[in-house]
C-alpha cells in the first residue's frame, strides 16, 4: 500500500481554492504558507497531485 501524500490533509482546501478560480501556483504558494519549511512542497509535486486528485 502507497503512502498517503503530505497533501492529502490539504485536499478539501486545495479543491476549494482551485474551485473559486484561484490559479494552481497560488494555491501552491497559500499551502506552502501554511507548513513548516522541512515539509515544503515542491510546485511539481503539487502540480501532480492537483491533475491526479483533483481535476
Amino acid at each position: 500500500m502507497a503512502a498517503k501524500s503530505r497533501m492529502e490533509k490539504y485536499k478539501i482546501e486545495i479543491t476549494e481554492l482551485i474551485n473559486i478560480g484561484i490559479t494552481v501556483k497560488s494555491a501552491w504558494k497559500i499551502i506552502n504558507n501554511k507548513i513548516s519549511d522541512d515539509e515544503k512542497i515542491s510546485y511539481n509535486a503539487f502540480l501532480h497531485f492537483i491533475n491526479k486528485n483533483i481535476k
